[in-house]
């Protein structure tokens, strides 16, 4: 079941409810995805960066459960934490985009 959070005060009335939800944010600094389709359509892309909140502090401010993680080996483990944890959790994952331009310039070599 996929549900995504719209606003902060979502994250209250989970808290309040003592929902057994884990939502996961993946972290990219901008419109990644968007940023990276652009400079391969069009050799640049617009202005898409933005900040983001400090997802921890966000977390323990409503009452959640968090984790993150920058290693892909460790991904499974924090799951595993964040979907067993009593009421809401809040995880977040890193994403770097530049590694889409990486796989699809060593695709367009192969014939």
């Amino acid at each position: 079941y996929q549900r995504r959070v719209h606003g902060v005060q979502e994250m209250e009335t989970a808290r309040r409810m003592n929902s057994n939800i884990t939502v996961m944010v993946w972290e990219d600094g901008g419109y990644g995805l968007i940023s990276w389709k652009q400079d391969t359509q069009f050799g640049r892309h617009t202005n898409l960066g933005f900040g983001n909140p400090n997802w921890r502090l966000l977390a323990e401010s409503f009452g959640w459960h968090f984790e993150t993680t920058d290693r892909s080996k460790e991904l499974e483990d924090v799951l595993k934490r964040a979907i067993a944890h009593e009421g809401p959790s809040l995880v977040v994952i890193p994403i770097d985009y530049r590694e889409n331009l990486l796989l699809t310039e060593r695709l367009a070599q192969i014939d």
